[in-house]
């Protein structure tokens, strides 16, 4: 089961094919939160974990309606690697991901 947000169909059937084509790109991969999944620390907000190359940190950010928090102690920064781990084990492997999203975009409710 699945909840459209798109008031035309045709448009979200147009995005979920765009998004069959993005793990073409080296630093992408897309996995799929099933609605059927345990709880997970997803549900808590979304987070952003950016790793930079080199010596700087991983910083996490956290965005909100008037602005950003950013998280960058190490005790913070692991806390959010560790949300992160298992927000990925609980998703749909990425080849599962894109299979179901093929599916939706041909239409079909899952």
């Amino acid at each position: 089961m699945h909840q459209r947000f798109a008031i035309k169909p045709v448009v979200m059937r147009e995005s979920l094919r765009n998004l069959l084509h993005v793990p073409d790109l080296p630093n992408v991969t897309i996995q799929v939160m099933p609605l059927s999944s345990t709880p997970h620390p997803g549900s808590a907000g979304p987070f952003s974990l950016i790793r930079f190359r080199g010596p700087v940190p991983t910083v996490v950010v956290l965005e909100n309606l008037i602005g950003a928090t950013y998280i960058e102690d190490a005790h913070g920064v692991k806390s959010y690697t560790t949300a992160y781990e298992r927000i990925v084990a609980a998703a749909l492997s990425p080849d599962d991901s894109l299979a179901l999203i093929a599916h939706l975009e041909k239409g079909k409710r899952t």
